[in-house]
């Protein structure tokens, strides 16, 4: 309970700095948990079971689809490693936690500034 009275005691962008730091944090946490459980379940790669699997698809590939498509599916191989996985969660996490220290700061501002956040006097 004196955690829910110091939160109502904030100001409108104390608590959405607050927010910020909360998504932040959590973002970090979760994609670093996020990654830990993804590499203890990882199964072995395919060059691990057949030596030079990796370098024939993507012959194959170029052939089917030219160099586009071979480098379209690197960009997927890629996102599907979890360490790639889990900086995109940082990522988001930063970039929302980033909106709401931006619009904590424009709450900020004086009265006066056409910039300021509207209706952050409430």
């Amino acid at each position: 309970m004196r955690y829910l009275a110091r939160w109502s005691s904030l100001n409108r962008s104390a608590r959405v700095r607050a927010a910020g730091t909360i998504i932040l944090a959590c973002g970090i946490v979760g994609a670093c948990i996020f990654y830990w459980i993804q590499i203890r379940n990882a199964p072995p790669a395919m060059d691990e079971f057949a030596a030079g699997y990796t370098k024939a698809r993507e012959r194959q590939m170029g052939i089917m689809m030219g160099s586009l498509g071979v480098m379209m599916v690197g960009w997927m191989d890629t996102l599907a490693d979890p360490g790639a996985q889990a900086i995109v969660i940082v990522l988001c996490s930063a970039l929302v936690a980033a909106l709401c220290f931006h619009i904590a700061r424009l709450m900020d501002l004086p009265e006066t500034d056409e910039r300021r956040w509207p209706d952050s006097s409430q």
